[in-house]
């Protein structure tokens, strides 16, 4: 694991912390898996969900994509604001940063930051977890289209 692989990790974790103390009756973290056009490939992912108000959350995420003879990541920062939280799904738009690390097996990394834009929705099934689809399009230097599905599970 790189030095800045690391400095992210602990970064995410403290935005997680910070965020988690202001509202633990809304908390929810979850897993992803997920098609990126730009890289070709399936990756899997983890985020988390993290209420401020009713209609409005924070939302990071990290992605790992699997792709050949190659280390490629992004992370991610998003606000979901919430259209509809009622019945079976709670329909959410989103926009926020992404950072996207490619580094080719024999070659330096390299990093860019991107505009994510996307929607999403929660499906409430009535459990302890839920899951979910989003579709996101990040626009910058690695435009990519990502369809993610997967569960969130609710911590309270």
């Amino acid at each position: 694991m790189t030095q800045r692989m690391k400095k992210l990790g602990v970064a995410l974790a403290f935005i997680v912390c910070m965020i988690a103390s202001y509202d633990s009756n809304a908390q929810k973290i979850g897993v992803m898996l997920g098609y990126g056009t730009d890289v070709e490939q399936l990756g899997l992912g983890v985020n988390g969900e993290f209420n401020i108000n009713s209609k409005v959350s924070v939302a990071p995420s990290f992605v790992y994509w699997f792709v050949d003879n190659a280390s490629v990541w992004e992370f991610n920062v998003n606000a979901n604001y919430y259209f509809t939280k009622a019945g079976s799904a709670d329909f959410y738009g989103l926009a926020g940063i992404n950072l996207f690390n490619a580094k080719a097996d024999g070659f330096d990394g390299e990093s860019e930051v991107g505009l994510n834009l996307g929607a999403g929705a929660n499906f409430n099934i009535g459990k302890s977890w839920e899951p979910f689809t989003e579709v996101k399009f990040v626009l910058g230097d690695a435009d990519q289209l990502g369809l993610f599905f997967g569960a969130k599970f609710k911590l309270r």
